[in-house]
């Protein structure tokens, strides 16, 4: 299956009706992560078709939970899912955070290749960035804890704001600690064909679930 062919099927095994711009837009993004893939070290994905399968299907099925507010990819990598959510969401005011010089220069060449003018890259550790403006969304898919997502972005959330975190299976264990406490808690089960369980937790500032 080509690439285009994965992610139009991913899209559709989601519910999504995209329009064939931002399919052709991910295709492009696709293209781009393996051309620069020995020079940046984008993926362990063998081919383009298990990585729709991995991590462009992935990341479409947190859309439902995106909204319409600046967002901050926090550890952006090969731009997942920031890039992913801008090639459909192109309106969006998306930061794209990533401390790793040559994964800071894909992620800025894509934004250039795939014409996304309100996409920045911020080749910074996120404790170093200090935005003139505040996001409004968090997004991280590959930090190791919560814990450690939200303590590197105590300095970036507001009142208002909202953190949202793709993990594996319900991270009780983490939920359950102390600093918890201090965030209402919302985790949404993700339905991605083909993989295991997958989750987005969101969490808002404030006690108590949500």
């Amino acid at each position: 299956m080509v690439p285009l062919d994965a992610i139009r099927a991913a899209a559709v095994a989601l519910g999504l009706a995209l329009p064939e711009e931002a399919l052709t837009r991910l295709d492009r993004y696709v293209a781009l992560v393996f051309k620069w893939q020995r020079l940046a070290n984008l993926t362990g994905a063998p081919d383009e078709s298990v990585f729709v399968a991995e991590h462009i299907a992935d990341c479409l099925a947190i859309l439902p939970w995106i909204g319409d507010a600046p967002l901050a990819d926090i550890g952006s990598g090969a731009g997942l899912p920031g890039l992913v959510i801008a090639c459909i969401r192109p309106e969006l005011e998306i930061a794209l955070v990533e401390p790793r010089a040559k994964r800071a220069r894909f992620l800025q060449q894509c934004v250039i290749d795939l014409d996304l003018p309100r996409v920045r890259v911020i080749n910074l550790k996120v404790e170093e960035w200090q935005p003139a403006a505040l996001p409004e969304v968090l997004i991280c898919r590959a930090l190791s804890s919560l814990e450690s997502f939200v303590d590197s972005t105590r300095h970036l959330q507001t009142p208002v704001g909202r953190l949202l975190a793709m993990k594996g299976r319900i991270p009780e264990d983490e939920l359950a600690a102390r600093w918890a406490a201090a965030y209402r808690v919302n985790v949404h089960p993700l339905q991605v064909q083909g993989r295991d369980t997958r989750c987005l937790v969101e969490l808002r500032p404030g006690s108590g679930s949500a």
